[in-house]
């Protein structure tokens, strides 16, 4: 099936078809904009450009590297998190001392220090 796009209109692409040469340049230019933003007293429009930074940064890691079973840091929390299995570049997982699974992008995710 074929998609005709009007004259002047943007066509958008997903994150999971881009390089990594445009996910850099789409991570640059929304770092550039969350700057910005936070600078506005608008906080819901920094929450939403700092969720598509890590969406995006999260495509340019190797889901190879996030091992299943190992204890990460996760970005903004202090517990550790034990990543049971991964969906896309979703770690899905359980924090120490807690019973209900969550997920984060694989961006969030940092090898805990020993």
């Amino acid at each position: 099936m074929m998609t005709i796009i009007p004259e002047g209109e943007i066509q958008v692409k997903r994150y999971s078809q881009m390089t990594p040469k445009e996910l850099k340049k789409t991570i640059e230019e929304l770092e550039a904009r969350l700057s910005k933003a936070e600078a506005n007293p608008l906080e819901s429009e920094s929450a939403i450009l700092i969720q598509k930074v890590n969406l995006a940064k999260s495509y340019l890691i190797d889901p190879k590297t996030i091992v299943t079973g190992e204890t990460y840091e996760v970005k903004g929390y202090n517990d550790s998190f034990q990543v049971e299995y991964l969906n896309g570049i979703y770690a899905w997982g359980i924090f120490e001392g807690k019973s209900e699974k969550e997920a984060f992008p694989l961006s969030l995710l940092h090898t805990k220090e020993k």
